[in-house]
């Protein structure tokens, strides 16, 4: 499935800080020719594949475990979940959790603010121009560390959410034992994979909110506390506040707040999206994450069985693949 981004359009400026900027470009893999596509929804649909993970989170947290119906639902939803629109829309989530902080919002208000001078774009042209040269400017900016503490926080919090239920599993697979249905023979294993390879394929892109946005000064918010549910920055349970322990960690926030500079003040499109919205360590540990469940789920053959390998690389593994930018280990 295809990513998605949006910019801003160039304006003239002296010939040197355009120089500057086209390297910039050069350097980040953004060309000239973006800034001049239009604007979209590019980052609320990015995010939208993650959101998705929370809302079959959600549907599975309602089924009670008295039949097989709740093994065989959960392994249709989370073995439907591509790796890397997975990975992608976290990165993209986390971008408007970040430029939901009051905070790095202000930050944004007074750069966009500042005047043109001999040398250097003003205004969001200059803002534009700084994080094209050098992707670490944002967190220079007062209110970034703010927005840094937010997304770990909702990160750390998601993951908790994602392992109670993951643990919930695991512990009903010992239950389920005990149980008639929990002991019965299933369909054969490549007959269940195949079933929910093909409920992926019939699945529907996710949808795109419709947020209640507020602007200031040239500033925009998605305002994520007016939405209830999913895309809430409280979906996930009470946790750490999380801390970036791993050098890369820092390169994905910058990829977070470069895409939440970029949104808030009206320079985003899909092709900002495509090449900001990455995290590839995520994506190799949440593709390991489904092999791993694909071959676990080949060797069951009872629902209880089906219960471990679903709490422990169905969700489980998800969580961590997610969390290691706030600290959660991940391989």
């Amino acid at each position: 499935m295809s990513r998605s981004r949006h910019t801003t359009a160039a304006r003239k400026s002296p010939h040197c800080a355009i120089l500057a900027l086209l390297v910039g470009f050069a350097a980040t893999g953004v060309s000239a020719d973006t800034l001049a596509q239009p604007k979209d929804n590019a980052l609320e649909r990015q995010a939208a594949d993650y959101i998705r993970f929370r809302e079959d989170v959600e549907t599975i947290e309602a089924m009670p475990f008295k039949n097989a119906d709740i093994t065989r639902e959960a392994h249709r939803r989370f073995a439907a979940h591509n790796s890397e629109d997975l990975a992608a829309g976290w990165v993209a989530y986390a971008a408007l959790v970040a430029a939901d902080t009051p905070e790095f919002a202000e930050a944004l208000n007074k750069e966009m603010k500042k005047k043109k001078r001999r040398g250097h774009l003003g205004g969001r042209d200059g803002l534009i121009s700084n994080l094209a040269q050098d992707p670490s400017y944002i967190r220079k900016l007062g209110g970034a560390n703010k927005a840094v503490e937010a997304v770990l926080a909702m990160t750390m919090q998601d993951g908790a959410r994602i392992t109670a239920l993951g643990e919930a599993f695991k512990e009903q697979a010992y239950a389920m034992q005990k149980t008639s249905w929990g002991k019965k023979r299933i369909a054969p294993s490549q007959k269940r994979i195949t079933e929910a390879a093909n409920y992926s394929r019939r699945r529907n892109a996710p949808a795109a909110p419709d947020f209640n946005r507020t602007t200031s000064g040239g500033v925009t918010a998605p305002a994520l506390a007016s939405e209830s549910g999913d895309w809430s920055a409280d979906w996930g349970e009470s946790a750490d506040k999380g801390r970036m322990s791993e050098a890369n960690a820092r390169v994905i926030m910058d990829r977070v707040l470069n895409l939440a500079a970029r949104y808030s003040t009206g320079g985003i499109n899909a092709k900002i999206v495509e090449v900001y919205a990455k995290n590839n360590k995520s994506e190799r540990c949440l593709s390991m994450a489904k092999l791993t469940l694909d071959q676990c789920i080949a060797a069951t053959r009872t629902p209880y069985e089906e219960a471990f390998c679903l709490g422990e690389h169905g969700l489980n593994d998800v969580a961590t693949c997610t969390g290691w930018v706030a600290g959660a280990d991940a391989s």
